[in-house]
């Protein structure tokens, strides 16, 4: 019996019992979303939400009433008595990402479970900062890192380096509080004053390292073939398709780009601590630091007992301080009736500005073509649409794109670039790369426009392949067979049995050859770069934002708060407010409710798994494999953006034309 027969059969009825449930038992934070903020307007109370974990939320109490008398005598102390100085505790913990692609309460993950913390704004953390270093009560700020899930990306830490620097340079002392330390707490904590380390806690600080995933072999015991083109002498988008192992030179490749990414690494703790490099990339090749060897070699500044975080900071500056934490909204509870208005709402469509804006332009996700907006992914139709509105828009004076993309469809890739062409005509524009600009994320940059990156982006990869995938001999296994009726060969080069000949891969190779010549061609008039220079430095090959500006393929280090003085600047604009866009759903989905055609193809492919192989569940056969596979990436810490989108491309009837990609193909785990 399928799985997907008692999904269908759910009743109205069954639905209203469980809302009404929902309506009774759940209690969500009531948030607004405030993502046009003045630089030196005061952040929005849930910014201040995400930079602490639960508990410290449940020491905002209530204050009881008190008598009229007893509220004068109040008053009268308050008034003669100066108001103490501050010290801010912020915890840490999560996922951050530059632009949460969902927020809010979400009552699915009460019925089907899971939710392991949503991902929180970065770029909301950096503006409490920059609020923070106006708060004149507040002089210390202390920064809670004893949570060992706390993820930022090379290209973050960068960022949050420089805010806390700008926080220190308005004479706020900065203390880390360490436990069981990583690279990305070390990190942090290098950036700050004074650092704390837990007399039973320890730093781990591996270096750099990369993990990728090659399919070869196992696509070779389930019987599936890729037929492959390409363009440029680099196979790295490929290779883990058609070969069992690294090849000998994309390895000393990604070599040269490991040693890059953690010489930024070292450099960043090296100089935050007052060590040389040499001390620090030596403590990386024992990886596990004990205290005492921690305080030894500087790392830390002292030990401290473990869980005396408030204790020992408090007794060292006395009566004179209060310890304070971010404040929250409180609690409230949602009805049925509140909980269906947020489900069946239209996506929220913000008005235009009503004064001076540099909008921060996110293009975050693989690239697609399409006409309807994805999460996690850059559609290229709603994409072109957006930015249209942001040219039309007079209180729009510059833009800044922020990119974090492993690229994707080269001909959506192509329909953004010309739209952002069109935009930078009529506003002010710089590019700020991420942690990935690579690829389709590299063609989007192409106008002529200036290129921040930052030390560990990884960038480049000017290449393109076409990948098709045939799964006749795994459909054979299963007692599948294909029977084809055709005019002529041509028209069968793309069913879903059939390998590419000889010469299907040569008329393809024209195909992918004139797509590249095109990336080649759009980079050197954007770059200034010959093209046969070009050559030497495209063909897949990808690199670290440091090597991209000595290659000349950005022009200049830096982060978003670097791009943003630039468009000021260029925009000629002394008061000005930052807005992010595309505003991050923040609503209720009903589809998310009742399910959705994702869901349906997963709880298909899960019903397959434990029936018997037919010819009508050969599609759902190779669903199923793609479901496990990417089961199995996001279990090792791969993220599988572009192996789904290759994967989910792949058009089982064979009636769609194979696609070009500009994209990295294979998966990298990149460890700091």
């Amino acid at each position: 019996m399928s799985l997907i027969d008692p999904v269908r059969k759910l009743s109205i009825h069954t639905l209203s019992v469980g809302l009404v449930a929902l309506s009774i038992t759940v209690v969500a934070y009531h948030r607004v979303e405030a993502q046009d903020k003045a630089p030196n307007a005061a952040p929005a109370e849930q910014t201040a939400e995400e930079a602490k974990p639960e508990e410290a939320k449940l020491d905002d109490k209530p204050a009881e009433a008190k008598p009229e008398a007893k509220k004068d005598e109040s008053a009268k102390e308050t008034a003669k008595a100066p108001p103490k100085k501050q010290v801010r505790v912020l915890p840490l913990s999560g996922n951050y990402e530059d632009l949460p692609s969902s927020g809010g309460f979400n009552p699915t993950d009460l019925v089907l479970g899971g939710g392991g913390g949503k991902p929180k704004g970065f770029f909301k953390l950096c503006d409490y900062l920059d609020e923070l270093s106006h708060e004149e009560l507040v002089t210390h700020v202390v920064f809670d890192l004893s949570s060992s899930a706390l993820s930022m990306n090379p290209a973050q830490l960068e960022e949050l380096s420089r805010r806390l620097q700008h926080l220190r340079s308005h004479g706020k002392k900065c203390i880390a509080w360490l436990e069981s330390a990583g690279n990305v707490h070390l990190a942090i904590a290098a950036a700050c004053d004074e650092v704390l380390l837990a007399d039973l806690g320890g730093i781990d600080i591996p270096s750099s390292s990369m993990e990728t995933m090659f399919y070869r072999d196992a696509m070779d015991l389930l019987g599936i073939q890729a037929s492959v083109t390409r363009a440029g002498d680099f196979k790295g988008a490929v290779e883990p398709y058609l070969n069992s192992t690294m090849s000998k030179h994309l390895k000393a490749h990604y070599l040269a780009m490991l040693e890059s990414i953690n010489s930024a690494q070292v450099t960043r703790i090296a100089k935050g601590r007052g060590l040389s490099a040499g001390v620090v990339r030596d403590l990386q090749k024992k990886r596990m630091i004990l205290p005492a060897e921690a305080l030894s070699s500087r790392l830390v500044d002292r030990l401290v007992p473990y869980g005396s975080m408030k204790k020992t900071i408090m007794d060292g500056l006395g009566e004179n301080y209060e310890w304070t934490t971010p404040k929250s909204k409180p609690k409230r509870e949602v009805s049925i009736f509140e909980l269906m208005g947020k489900a069946m709402a239209p996506p929220k469509d913000p008005s235009k500005l009503k004064e001076n804006a540099i909008v921060v332009l996110h293009l975050s996700g693989t690239i697609e073509d399409g006409k309807a907006a994805k999460s996690g992914a850059i559609v290229s139709g709603p994409t072109v649409k957006l930015i249209e509105d942001l040219a039309a828009d007079d209180k729009v004076k510059g833009v800044v794109v922020r990119i974090n993309s492993p690229g994707g469809s080269a001909t959506a890739s192509e329909a953004i670039r010309q739209a952002l062409d069109a935009l930078a005509k009529k506003k002010t524009l710089v590019y700020s790369m991420g942690e990935m600009a690579a690829s389709g994320g590299y063609w989007i940059t192409c106008i002529g426009q200036p290129i921040f990156a930052e030390y560990g982006t990884i960038t480049g990869s000017i290449g393109v392949f076409s990948l098709k995938v045939s799964a006749g001999t795994l459909m054979r296994r299963v007692g599948v067979h294909v029977e084809s009726v055709t005019l002529d060969s041509a028209a069968g080069m793309d069913a879903l049995n059939h390998a590419w000949t000889e010469e299907e891969i040569d008329a393809m190779q024209g195909f992918i050859d004139t797509i590249y010549n095109k990336f080649l061609q759009i980079a050197s008039t954007s770059r200034g770069i010959p093209v046969d220079t070009l050559k030497t430095l495209a063909g897949g090959r990808v690199w670290s934002g440091e090597q991209a500006k000595a290659n000349q393929l950005v022009d200049q280090l830096g982060g978003l708060d670097d791009a943003l003085s630039m468009v000021a600047k260029g925009a000629k604009l002394d008061k000005y407010k930052v807005v992010h866009r595309p505003e991050a759903s923040t609503g209720l989905d009903l589809g998310q409710l009742l399910g959705g055609q994702e869901d349906e193809i997963d709880i298909a492919t899960a019903a397959f798994w434990d029936e018997s192989a037919s010819a009508a569940n050969s599609g759902k056969l190779v669903a199923m494999l793609e479901m496990r596979l990417l089961a199995l990436l996001k279990e090792h810490g791969f993220r599988g953006d572009s192996t789904r989108l290759l994967l989910r491309s792949i058009d089982w009837t064979g009636k769609e034309p194979p696609k070009a990609w500009a994209m990295l193909g294979d998966e990298l785990k990149i460890s700091q």
